[in-house]
C-alpha cells in the first residue's frame, strides 16, 4: 500500500507525500530511470525527485500492472511493473523499493526504477552512452 501511495505521489507530482515516505537515515539510495539519476542520502534523492518528478501539464501518466510486496519484522521490499505513459505511448518501467519501518511509518531506504533494454541494444550508441 505505501509503494501506492508513493506513485499516486510521484503521478500528481506531490513531491511533499514522497518526502515524508523516504527514509533520513544515512545509507539512503534512490536510483531513477535516466542514467543520471543516482541519488544518495535525504537532500540528493529529495533534488533528483524534484527535477524529475512527472509535471501535469505534460500529460505523463504513471500506471502499475503489477506488485509484490514482502515483509520481515521492521524490514519490507516490493518489486513490480507498470509503465509511463506520455502522448499516447506506453514505455515499460521495473521498479523496486526497500523500506524500513521508522516510528511506526514505512519510509523507502532504497528505491530503483528502470525502462528494461533487450541485450541486443545494450551497444546502441543511445544506451550505451557513445
Amino acid at each position: 500500500q505505501v509503494v501506492r501511495q508513493m506513485l499516486e505521489a510521484v503521478a500528481t507530482s506531490d513531491v511533499e507525500t514522497i518526502g515524508r515516505q523516504t527514509s533520513r537515515e544515512a545509507g539512503v539510495v534512490g536510483i531513477g530511470s535516466d542514467a543520471a539519476e543516482w541519488a544518495e542520502g535525504y537532500e540528493d534523492i529529495m533534488r533528483i525527485w524534484s527535477e524529475s518528478t512527472p509535471d501535469a501539464e505534460l500529460g505523463v501518466k504513471i500506471g502499475l500492472d503489477e506488485l509484490k510486496g514482502y515483509r520481515e519484522g521492521s524490514v519490507g521490499w516490493a518489486a513490480g511493473r507498470g509503465y509511463f505513459e506520455l502522448q499516447g505511448q506506453r514505455i515499460p518501467v521495473r521498479m523496486t523499493v526497500v523500506m524500513h519501518e521508522e516510528d511506526g511509518e514505512w519510509k523507502a531506504v532504497q528505491s530503483h526504477a528502470s525502462i528494461g533494454v533487450p541485450n541486443e541494444r545494450m551497444l546502441d550508441p543511445m544506451f550505451a552512452g557513445g
